[in-house]
């Protein structure tokens, strides 16, 4: 039974017919790739980018086959999981972003993107009225915000409100009240991050006035 389906399809393959329909799908992958190709240059968010570049990787992975090219072969094997992997990391990040938004101030889905800053005892991190480029977040010790008297301990982020004002200062200077551990991350990653998907810009934005209304609500609990 099989060899003679094998049988079928081979004389089929071997026909003017079967020809002509091979070149014509042949024909419509290749398109579908351009199409893809053309759609991962178009869309501005990162995910919608990376699923049409892994859409891309696929057709072409076939077309490649079809027409017995391994450099395409090897481009589109190379590029298929480098996408699938980008593309969970974008989503994982959009979901734990939204989940702290939406239930607490938790902010360990920014380490993957932080690189590490250390700072002695009685160190300034910043000065008020200082240049801002980077928000930090506390691994161990504890940080003294100078001007509104609080310390800050591990799992804390300071640093972040100048990305939001106009002129981009720092409105109060953080000192070490210990050695401190820190993980920095620069606005222009910010700002990547945001380009690369809105939705990331937006449960940020959230996140942070959460953080904001949390801490004007301890300052008017300490003052009643």
């Amino acid at each position: 039974m099989t060899a003679s389906l094998i049988d079928a399809v081979t004389q089929w393959a071997s026909s003017d017919s079967g020809k002509s329909t091979i070149a014509v799908a042949i024909a419509a992958v290749a398109w579908g790739e351009a199409a893809a190709v053309v759609g991962a240059a178009y869309f501005k968010g990162m995910i919608p980018l990376r699923a049409a570049a892994i859409s891309s990787n696929v057709l072409g992975l076939i077309y490649g086959f079809a027409i017995g090219s391994l450099p395409i072969v090897t481009k589109h094997a190379i590029n298929l999981p480098l996408n699938a992997v980008r593309l969970r990391e974008m989503r994982r990040l959009i979901s734990s972003v939204r989940d702290a938004s939406a239930n607490d101030l938790n902010f360990e889905w920014l380490k993957p993107f932080m690189h590490p800053a250390n700072f002695r005892e009685t160190d300034l991190v910043f000065e008020k009225g200082a240049e801002a480029d980077q928000a930090y977040l506390v691994i161990d010790g504890k940080v003294e915000i100078v001007e509104r008297g609080v310390v800050l301990g591990a799992g804390a982020i300071f640093g972040e409100m100048a990305l939001f004002t106009k002129s981009c200062k720092r409105t109060a200077s953080a000192r070490c009240l210990t050695d401190v551990r820190l993980l920095a991350i620069t606005y222009e990653q910010f700002e990547q991050l945001y380009f690369q998907n809105p939705k990331f810009g937006l449960y940020l934005v959230r996140l942070i006035v959460r953080r904001f209304e949390a801490n004007h609500l301890g300052e008017e609990l300490e003052s009643s």
